[in-house]
C-alpha cells in the first residue's frame, strides 16, 4: 500500500517507535490519530508535526490499552468520527522480565489486553472499511525479545 494520502492510526504513539512513525508518516499522510497514555507527550507531538506540516489533520487520544472501557472508547468514538483509517500501525506494547512462576497476575493481564486483545480489536474493527474502500495497510509491531531466551523465566 502506498502511504500518501493515507489515514493512519497509530498506537503507542508518545514514545520510541510509534513517536518516529508518526513523524516518518508526517510529510506524506493526509491525517493521523495517535494514541497513546500518556497525553503531555501526545500533545507536544501534535503540536511539533503540526508546526512543520500544517495541512495534516492530527487527532490525539488519550487512551489507556490495558483498559477495556479505554478501549471500547476509542472503538466507538472511531465510529463516531468516520476518519476512514486506512493504515493501522499497531506499535503499543507492554513487556516483563523475570520467572514467570513469580510474575504479577495484574500485569500479566495488562500485557494480553495490550498484546493481544487491543491490537485484535482495532485490527477486526478497521479491516473491514478497509475491505470496503479497497485499500487498506496494517503493520503490527513486537519486539524479538519474545524470541529470546532469558536466564530464569
Amino acid at each position: 500500500m502506498k502511504v500518501d494520502g493515507c489515514n493512519a492510526l497509530i498506537t503507542g504513539a508518545s514514545a520510541g517507535i510509534g513517536c518516529e512513525f508518526a513523524r516518518q508518516l508526517a510529510g506524506r499522510a493526509r491525517s493521523m490519530i495517535l494514541v497513546a497514555r500518556r497525553e503531555d507527550r501526545l500533545v507536544e507531538l501534535a503540536d511539533e508535526l503540526q508546526r512543520e506540516h500544517p495541512n495534516l489533520r492530527i487527532h490525539i487520544r488519550k487512551v489507556d490499552l490495558a483498559n477495556l472501557a479505554d478501549l471500547q472508547d476509542l472503538l466507538q468514538w472511531l465510529d463516531r468520527e468516520k476518519l476512514g483509517v486506512d493504515l493501522l500501525i499497531n506499535n503499543a506494547g507492554l513487556g516483563d522480565s523475570g520467572p514467570f512462576a513469580n510474575s504479577d497476575p495484574v500485569r500479566n493481564s495488562e500485557m494480553t489486553l495490550v498484546n493481544v486483545t487491543a491490537l485484535t480489536s482495532l485490527t477486526r474493527h478497521l479491516v473491514p472499511q478497509m475491505i470496503t474502500k479497497h485499500r487498506g495497510g496494517i503493520l503490527n509491531v513486537s519486539s524479538s525479545a519474545g524470541f529470546l531466551p532469558i536466564p530464569g523465566s
